[in-house]
């Protein structure tokens, strides 16, 4: 079971301003206009948020070809503020002070040390994508228990013992990784792999546990430690989470890393009765792992800094089935023309 581990130290701090991915191109379409007015100049720019800049819409890939198309914006947040959000640091000594702020219109996370989870107020029904930007700055000089690790996500969340709003609570829910085997809904990281961080790349669909013990749940697991699925530190990065009825996905910077599908073959661990990990194969069956229909999102992270932008939620909706043809047999022969 993958748990928040301890994390080395690494040297003193600096982190760069970040900016926004769109300025370059608001400056490139200024610079364009200047060279010559004649020039037509097509430029995809939306502003529909003062102050902010709006991310790309979500992308259409896998199974979702031909299954769904996006739909119409649902929420987003330019962090302006932490009114919709609701945050839970693990309390944990040795490591210097945690930090959450609302700033720049960015969220700006920095966790020494400790596991966070910040869940959005709204829940969601399936049939969804959520969207959003981040940045892991390298820590230049360094801070003790920061590293560039751990992008994880919660999706279609809800506490079983009670779906409504219990996720909220800190008391159940600690910011400590092992405190949300219990939940329900999907689960995707990047950058994760303990101490050592940035080695693994996973989905989950939980709970991990029930009653204490460890259940079987379906953990895919086959990109860990590949170059193209890791965290590439000092950089955007955007990503995409979808939840459609049977069909998930883990989307990192517009590249499908993970879904699943009924009839897929999928993965699935487990534990023993002495703790041993058990890994096997199976079908993803929808009587045995049912679909989630509602839930929350939460951003998940450990021992790092991130700075999040762009968070959207969209629809997302059926591809409209094509006209039936009409059969030539069914078509109604011209009538006899008459000779003159």
């Amino acid at each position: 079971m993958q748990k928040d581990s301890p994390i080395r130290e690494t040297s003193p701090h600096r982190v760069s301003e970040f900016l926004p991915r769109m300025a370059a191109r608001g400056a490139a379409f200024t610079h364009a206009l200047n060279r010559s007015a004649a020039r037509l100049v097509l430029v995809f720019i939306v502003l529909a948020i003062p102050g902010r800049l709006v991310a790309d819409a979500p992308v259409i890939l896998g199974h979702g070809e031909g299954a769904f198309q996006v739909g119409p914006l649902l929420a987003h947040d330019n962090f302006e503020n932490l009114d919709h959000w609701v945050i839970q640091i693990q309390q944990r000594t040795g490591f210097p002070e945690a930090s959450v702020k609302a700033r720049d219109h960015s969220l700006d996370c920095l966790v020494p040390g400790r596991g966070c989870t910040i869940w959005f107020k709204q829940s969601f029904p399936t049939r969804v994508a959520i969207t959003y930007d981040v940045l892991c700055p390298t820590p230049v000089p360094g801070i003790k228990g920061i590293q560039p690790r751990d992008i994880n996500n919660f999706w279609m969340a809800n506490d079983p013992s009670s779906p409504d709003e219990s996720l909220f609570d800190s008391s159940r829910y600690t910011g400590a990784f092992a405190s949300y085997d219990k939940i329900h809904g999907y689960y995707a990281s990047t950058g994760g792999g303990g101490a050592n961080a940035n080695l693994t790349t996973r989905m989950r669909r939980y709970p991990r546990e029930v009653d204490g013990g460890p259940v079987e749940h379906l953990a895919l697991r086959y990109r860990d430690g590949k170059p193209g699925y890791l965290i590439t530190p000092d950089k955007v990065m955007s990503v995409q989470l979808v939840a459609y009825d049977d069909i998930v996905q883990y989307i990192v910077d517009e590249k499908l890393v993970y879904q699943i599908s009924r009839g897929d073959r999928v993965q699935v661990e487990g534990r023993d009765r002495s703790g041993q990990q058990l890994v096997s194969d199976t079908i993803y069956d929808l009587d045995r792992f049912p679909v989630y229909r509602e839930g929350y999102f939460g951003f998940r992270m450990v021992g790092t800094h991130h700075v999040y932008t762009n968070f959207q939620v969209h629809a997302l909706e059926p591809v409209p089935s094509p006209p039936p043809q009409r059969s030539s047999t069914n078509r109604r022969s011209p009538p006899p023309q008459s000779s003159e």
